[in-house]
């Protein structure tokens, strides 16, 4: 499974480099191909912020209403969540969304 290049249009990127392109706003990924750079759309932007956003609510408010004697519990669950928003976010990178341009110069 290969997904195309936004530059020459060759399916040119495994789904692990497509997940390691990042998004808009980082530098993204030559095409072995044609050596343009590309990075994650929009779309993979959005759903990482809602997930991040998500994970950090809900700890925020956990923290917020629990008593002190639950807080170390509370911090660790916060810690799992945001690592698991980011796994999350990592394999939507891999397999939806499509691959941009890059704006950023470098």
């Amino acid at each position: 499974m290969k997904y195309k290049c936004p530059h020459c249009g060759e399916k040119t990127f495994s789904p692990i480099q497509k997940a390691l392109c990042g998004n808009i706003t980082s530098a993204g990924k030559h095409c072995p191909n044609c050596g343009g750079r590309c990075v994650n759309g929009k779309l993979c932007l959005t759903v990482r912020t809602i997930l991040t956003l998500a994970a950090f609510g809900f700890v925020m408010y956990n923290y917020f209403t629990y008593f002190s004697e639950e807080k170390n519990n509370i911090i660790l669950w916060g810690a799992v969540l945001l690592a698991g928003a980011y796994v999350v976010s990592f394999l939507f990178n891999m397999f939806f969304g499509a691959l941009i341009p890059a704006i950023r110069r470098e």
